[in-house]
This record gives structure tokens, sequence and C-alpha cells, in this order.
């Protein structure tokens, strides 16, 4: 077997993607292909990364709710991901791959042929995300008495779904997962919903949206208190954000509104100073996470976050901490841990399993592959 490991969280938003010798991802990029207006050629993976501007550029994602719905389009991410990215050759390198729970096997043959026959690595292993995002996490606190134990709860709020996974002894606790049907798309989408009937037309710019929620909006730790202050005419959460214009920015940024005209209560939604186009955001900033919590705040029938753990952004742990303690009793001891980079947790994880001899024993090979097909592939991976 070969000593190389590429390790590839496979995320519906990004791609992580490394070797087992470094623990810290290669490159972080999306998955999927951008066009710009005007132009032939799509960006690929990495290539998204230095778009000259956001607001020109429609997504392509391999990647629908959480399953793999374009395997020609997920080829051709992988393809530059390992070639011109990392520079290996799969036919000498063994793969370690992160699965969502509840993979069809369709979605699992689908992925064991890109492995196996498109891109022709001797061996593989599909594990979730969720198990070395806690492999991870022991790593870096192992003092905490959990952690000895290789068990915990991961919650995994990703682009599609958000799940919580129960994990012991290190593996996923299958028959304990839920998985609410909340994630970073539908987040996302709301924004969209949300600044477009209040201040600019912004259903068309997904990928922008993207961009403008992750760096504009926070998770409320007093949902009362914040509504309440965000109706202030010099609300503190109140903030603008200044569009792309392909010239002066090419990704647009945030900043603190300035005070309002003299005479007037009204915040200019084009600074009178220049061209700029400003998106005004004030309660947008907390509600659109709030629906994690909330579901029922959009009309979804479905357990929040907090519900979700019962029964299996900034602030993010101290919310959940606030919302899950009164659920629980008295004689549980709770702790909500943040990874310093959430987004590179797994990869972390994975890094670590595939530097460990357990990597070798588990992982199923291109001959195995060849004879027993994808069933013996499913089998190791529900096994872990």
């Amino acid at each position: 077997m070969s000593d190389r490991v590429v390790v590839l969280d496979n995320g519906g938003s990004t791609c992580k993607v490394g070797v087992n010798l470094k623990h810290q991802p290669h490159s972080v990029f999306p998955n999927g292909t951008g066009k710009i207006k005007g132009e032939r050629q799509p960006l690929v993976g990495d290539q998204l990364l230095a778009c000259g501007d956001l607001s020109t550029v429609s997504i392509r994602r391999p990647i629908d709710r959480g399953y793999l719905v374009n395997s020609e389009l997920e080829r051709e991410i992988w393809a530059r991901a390992f070639r011109s990215v990392l520079k290996v050759d799969p036919n000498s390198s063994s793969l370690l791959l992160t699965e969502a729970p509840f993979a069809l096997p369709a979605v699992e043959e689908l992925t064991a042929q890109l492995v196996f026959e498109d891109f022709g690595f001797h061996s593989c292993l599909r594990v979730p995300a969720a198990t070395l995002a806690q492999k991870a996490h022991c790593q870096d606190q192992p003092g905490i008495a959990a952690n000895r134990a290789a068990c915990g709860l991961v919650v995994d709020a990703g682009f599609s779904f958000t799940h919580v996974v129960p994990v012991f002894d290190a593996h996923a606790i299958s028959s304990g997962i839920k998985r609410i049907n909340i994630g970073g798309k539908l987040l996302t989408n709301y924004l969209k919903e949300l600044v477009s009937y209040r201040s600019i037309n912004m259903m068309e710019e997904t990928y922008l949206m993207e961009h403008i929620k992750e760096q504009a909006c926070f998770v409320s730790t007093d949902l009362r208190a914040d509504l309440h202050i965000s109706r202030a005419r010099q609300s503190p959460n109140r903030r603008e954000y200044v569009l792309p214009d392909g010239v002066n920015s090419t990704t647009g940024f945030l900043r603190i509104p300035a005070d309002p005209l003299p005479g007037s209560s009204r915040q200019p939604t084009v600074h009178e100073k220049s061209s700029e186009q400003v998106l005004m955001m004030n309660n947008e900033r907390f509600l659109v996470p709030e629906v994690l919590f909330s579901p029922g705040d959009l009309g979804l029938q479905q357990a929040g976050l907090a519900e979700a753990i019962v029964q299996a952004l900034e602030g993010f742990a101290q919310r959940l901490l606030a919302d899950l303690r009164p659920l629980v009793s008295d004689e549980y001891e709770v702790g909500v841990y943040m990874p310093d980079d959430p987004i590179t947790c797994a990869h972390r994880g994975g890094a670590l399993l595939a530097a460990s001899p357990a990597f070798g024993q588990a992982a199923m090979t291109r001959q195995a592959y060849e004879e027993e097909g994808a069933a013996r592939m499913q089998t190791i991976a529900n096994d872990d």
C-alpha cells in the first residue's frame, strides 16, 4: 500500500484537500465550477478563489441537498485538485474521503467508480466527517474526560443539512444520528430574500451573498434583546455592506454606517459621496442564523438544534449551551466546544487517521473493489 494518503473532505460548499503528512489542508476551495459573465471558459475549484469580481460569477455544484448528483462535474473538480493543486498521482496514492450520514447506495456506488475506475487510487477509506472532527478535537484537548474515552456529540452544520452525530469509541452511532434540513445554502437563500425585499435585489447573486453572510451574520445569544436594540435609530447591529464594483473592490466589504444625513432619519442606500452601492443590514444579521434554532420561523415543521441534540457562527457555542442546559438533567455535565477552525476540523482529523496504522487496516484496496464491487466499500464504511 502507498505511504501517501490524500485526505479529501468533500463538502457540498467547499473541498478541503491535503495529504497525511500535514495536518492542515493544502488548499480549501469551492466545490464547484463558475462561469464569469462574458467569458466562455469556466473556472474550476481553486480557480474561483482568484475570481476578480464575485458579483459576476454563476456557480454550478456537483452536490445538491447533500448528495452527489453530477459525477462528471465532480470528476473535473477532483482532477484539478489532485493533479494541479496537490500534484499527486492517484495511481500511486491512497484516499481518505469524508461522507455524509445517510448516503444513498447509488451515490456510494458513483463515488466508488470515481475513486477506483476514473482516478485509479490504490485504496480508499470513507469516513463520516463528524468522527474525524471529533478525532481532531481529542487531539487538541486531551484533558477532557469525554475525549479520553473518544466519545462526544458532534454538531456538523453543513451546506445542505445540519447533522447531530453521537460518537462513542471513535465511531458514529448510526441509530442516534439526527438531521435538520437546514444548512448554509438555505440560510443564504433566506438572506437573499430579506435584503432583496428591503434593500437591493440580490436574488441572482448567490455566490456573493454567501460571502456577505459569512462576513455579516452572527448568532444572537439573546434574541429579544437584539430585536429591541435593532429598533433604535442608531442600532449597534446596523451595518453597511459595500458591494463590489470590479474596480475599487472585487469582493466588497463590511463597515459601520456613517451618521444619518443632517435633518433626516434616513440611512442612504447609495453613498452620496461616491458611486458605491450599499446593502443596509440590521436585524437580518442575526435573524438568518436564528432559523437553525427555530425552524418554525420559516414554517419548517422540525426540531431546532437544541431539541435535535436531546433527541439523539460568532456566539454559536454560547447560544447552544444556553438552549441545551435547561433540557438536560442536572446530573449530566454539559460542555460545548468550538474548534478554532471549524471548516478544516474534519480534514485535520482525517490527516491524523490517514497517518495511523488504522487506515491501512480499514481501507478498501482497488483489487478488492474489482473483485467485490462497491458493496464491500460500503460495509467497511458502516463498520466504522
